[in-house]
């Protein structure tokens, strides 16, 4: 069977402006606009937006949703009350990681958002604990486009859009009306500094929500330049900085987890990790004094020895350097210590690199 990519809504848009495209998660997005290093620059200086419809989306709706979601997540949500949101994962029974996800509390539902390479692990494996819980699940990605606004003049645009100031905390989030249609709203850390998502029903407004951005001066930008803007965040994706084979606090994912709640799937473990307090490895950060970043699975070497391996890197317009991430043994994790990646030299670097 031959499976068709599906394009972003604003395709056309995006094409007319240079896009390039790549697959992701049976989605057709935006790879850069021909210069993905002044598209990382728009977003640091000033302020970049990004077609990231293509990113999971559930509702999850049913008398049970809160028990069943709290039992299987990392993070607390008995805390959220509507408008809030909180970043969290799902574990195995060995508190290594199955997926990550954010979560809004949109009062009588929640919503899921996931990378767009996951969500369809995130869904099977949620369904698949589903047995008497008066919980449904229901795949809302089509029905929504995605922008998101990101960098130190994201704030006033926004606002000027939504005709009200945006939310403040991490994945706080509010509904405001576009011409008409209504706009969730949401704080997003993703990038680091400054930075909002904008969840619009598909539909006609949706061109207008995006021209309006572009208009009010958002430099569009790829995943190119995304990437190298969340390596910079020091955040880890999951089939690329961790998988299943990996413990949730080698990954560092602290942010997603509750030190404090009841039971779920892998708190023992977790809960004994931080007792004992340390981890066998730990995903670092890397500054390479290199040309180009290194493959995945390119060794770190210290004293000869390899110590680590690489998961992603990328050119940093920011830095001016190639970093990267990567897990080496606990003994090689202390920022400043000198290693080598393949032929070029590096330093282990406190995460995360960028900081607003």
């Amino acid at each position: 069977m031959v499976l068709t990519m599906r394009d972003p809504p604003l395709a056309a848009e995006q094409e007319n402006r240079g896009a390039t495209f790549r697959e992701a998660g049976g989605w057709r997005v935006a790879l850069d606009y021909g210069d993905p290093f002044a598209e990382q620059r728009a977003v640091r200086q000033s302020v970049g937006v990004i077609d990231w419809s293509a990113r999971g989306k559930v509702r999850v709706t049913g008398e049970d949703r809160l028990s069943f979601l709290d039992g299987l997540l990392t993070n607390d949500l008995k805390t959220l009350t509507e408008g809030h949101g909180l970043y969290a994962a799902t574990l195995d029974h060995r508190a290594r990681v199955h997926g990550d996800m954010v979560v809004y509390h949109a009062g009588d539902h929640y919503l899921l958002e996931t990378d767009p390479e996951t969500h369809d692990r995130i869904v099977g494996y949620l369904s698949k604990l589903l047995v008497s819980d008066d919980v449904v699940l229901t795949d809302v990605t089509w029905d929504y486009a995605l922008f998101g606004v990101f960098g130190p003049g994201s704030e006033p645009l926004v606002s000027r859009i939504a005709g009200r100031t945006p939310p403040v905390a991490p994945h706080d989030h509010l509904v405001t009306d576009f011409d008409g249609t209504p706009v969730r709203i949401a704080r997003s850390p993703y990038f680091g500094g400054e930075g909002y998502e904008l969840w619009i029903p598909s539909g006609t407004g949706v061109t207008n929500l995006w021209r309006s951005l572009v208009d009010g001066g958002a430099a569009p930008f790829g995943a190119l330049a995304a990437e190298a803007l969340r390596i910079e965040a020091g955040r880890p994706r999951f089939g690329v900085d961790m998988d299943e084979h990996t413990l949730a606090l080698e990954a560092r994912l602290e942010p997603a987890i509750s030190m404090t709640k009841g039971c779920y799937v892998g708190q023992e473990i977790v809960s004994r990790a931080v007792y004992q307090g340390r981890m066998n490895r730990m995903l670092v950060g890397l500054e390479l004094d290199a040309t180009e970043p290194p493959a995945a699975g390119t060794s770190i070497v210290a004293n000869g020895t390899s110590v680590g391996a690489i998961t992603s890197a990328a050119a940093s317009a920011w830095r001016g350097k190639v970093l990267a991430l990567g897990y080496v043994g606990r003994q090689s994790a202390e920022p400043g210590t000198e290693v080598a990646v393949g032929p070029f030299p590096a330093r282990i670097a406190a995460l995360p690199f960028y900081r607003a």
